[in-house]
């Protein structure tokens, strides 16, 4: 599954608050180094925009968060409900 198809099985009523929490666990990753400067970049520009609640910002942000921190993902989908969407993630390469 990839990240695309993801993130169209998140309630989109859960893209804010979500979107907050990947992006505060991507701040506070102690190996934020794993990401590439090109996605950090990307974040940066839907950030800027005030996107990282749509598709593309979500897709962006789960795909650096694992990265960083692939355990901090599934903590913060179990935190939020969304088992379905937790299970699906261990099928994603990090």
């Amino acid at each position: 599954m990839s990240y695309s198809e993801l993130v169209k099985r998140i309630p989109r009523p859960m893209y804010t608050l979500l979107s907050e929490r990947l992006l505060d666990a991507l701040l506070e990753a102690k190996d934020g180094g794993n990401v590439p400067s090109s996605l950090a970049k990307t974040i940066l520009y839907y950030a800027q925009r005030d996107r990282l609640a749509s598709d593309a910002g979500l897709i962006n942000l789960l795909r650096a968060l694992n990265m960083a921190d692939s355990p901090k993902v599934i903590t913060i989908l179990d935190e939020l409900g969304l088992e379905e969407i937790k299970q699906a993630m261990s099928s994603i390469e990090r």
